[in-house]
C-alpha cells in the first residue's frame, strides 16, 4: 500500500523547463503535506491521499509576498505520483497562480517530479 511507504521526508527534483529544481516534501500519517523548493520563498501546506496500490496525489498552497511582506498572491500545486521502489517515486505536477483577490493569472501542468526518501536510517 502507498500510504506506509509515502510517510516521511523526501528529496525532490522538479523539471522546470529543463532546469532541475531541488526541494523537500514531507508526508505525515494524518494526511498533511509540507513542501518547499529552491524556486519558492515560502513553504507549501496541504494534504495527500492514496489513489491506488502504488500511486498517490497531493496538493498544497504557497503564499507569495513582495519584499515588504505584502500578500501578492498564491500558488496552488497538484502532483500525482507513482512508486518506482519503496524509496523512490516519480510523477507529474502543475501549478496555478492567483492574485490576492483569487483571480487566476496563469498555470501549467505536466512537469516531471522525481523523489528519493531519506531520514534517520540514511
Amino acid at each position: 500500500m502507498s500510504e506506509a511507504r509515502l510517510i516521511g521526508t523526501w528529496t525532490t527534483q522538479l523539471d522546470d523547463d529543463g532546469k532541475a529544481v531541488p526541494g523537500l516534501v514531507c508526508f505525515s500519517a494524518d494526511g498533511l503535506v509540507v513542501s518547499t523548493q529552491l524556486n519558492t520563498k515560502n513553504i507549501g501546506l496541504g494534504s495527500w491521499r492514496v489513489t491506488g496500490p502504488d500511486s498517490f496525489e497531493y496538493g498544497f498552497h504557497i503564499l507569495a509576498a513582495d519584499p515588504e511582506g505584502n500578500h501578492v498572491g498564491e500558488a496552488h500545486v497538484r502532483v500525482s505520483g507513482e512508486f518506482v521502489s519503496d524509496t523512490e517515486w516519480q510523477g507529474t505536477g502543475g501549478a496555478e497562480f492567483f492574485d490576492p483577490q483569487g483571480t487566476k493569472l496563469r498555470g501549467h501542468a505536466g512537469s516531471k517530479v522525481t523523489a528519493g526518501k531519506f531520514g534517520v536510517d540514511d
